[in-house]
């Protein structure tokens, strides 16, 4: 039988043996990660197989402030054939005369802006009214409250309240998607509208 001191001996040397072949083999636990890029495609993101689906993730990308999952949710006419409509608040189509011809660019390209200029908590709250719910076309009706915080704060407000109508139908892979929006002013505060207006271009 191998004395205490013997044993302990040979712990110590198979220990030290481990910890320089897990080092040898580059295990990872030390080496320098990348840093995480923001509006990562994939995050939170669920392919909409039914129309409720492609509103979640609509909510998701705005709270998480992701680009490329906002406009996941919007039909690509270069994809679905079909144009993308959006019918502005008539109190905004009056002050920003920019989103009265609006196009599915000109939605990335506002909340491209708008993301550049965050400054804080960001979140859409959506209240059902009706909707109508069929095979190849869905439409909703919400009250809503837009909420997205920026560093133009001191000159435009960071909250949007009103009612929307978004009509959605499925692609040719069957992903569902927002191909027509319609925003109505509801109280004295600005719509959704507004904020396409004003970080639109």
């Amino acid at each position: 039988m191998r004395p205490a001191s013997a044993i302990t001996a040979v712990r110590l040397s198979f220990q030290f043996l481990l910890m320089l072949v897990l080092l040898q083999t580059g295990c990872g636990l030390f080496d320098t990660r990348d840093p995480e890029q923001p509006d990562q495609g994939g995050l939170d993101y669920i392919p909409a197989t039914v129309p409720s689906i492609a509103l979640s993730n609509l909510v998701s990308a705005i709270a998480q402030k992701n680009v490329d999952n906002y406009m996941r949710n919007f039909g690509d006419p270069a994809v679905t054939g079909r144009l993308f409509v959006f019918i502005p608040s008539p109190e905004a189509s009056t002050v920003y005369p920019n989103v009265r011809a609006w196009t599915y660019a000109n939605e990335r390209e506002y909340f491209q802006n708008l993301v550049a200029k965050a400054d804080g908590f960001s979140s859409l709250i959506l209240t059902p009214r009706d909707s109508i719910i069929g095979p190849a076309e869905a439409t909703y009706n919400f009250d809503y409250v837009f909420s997205f915080d920026h560093t133009d704060a001191a000159t435009f407000p960071t909250t949007a309240v009103g009612n929307l109508q978004f009509i959605l139908a499925p692609d040719p892979t069957n992903t569902w998607s927002i191909f027509s929006w319609s925003d109505f002013s509801t109280s004295p505060e600005i719509t959704w509208s507004s904020f396409k207006g004003q970080f639109g271009n």
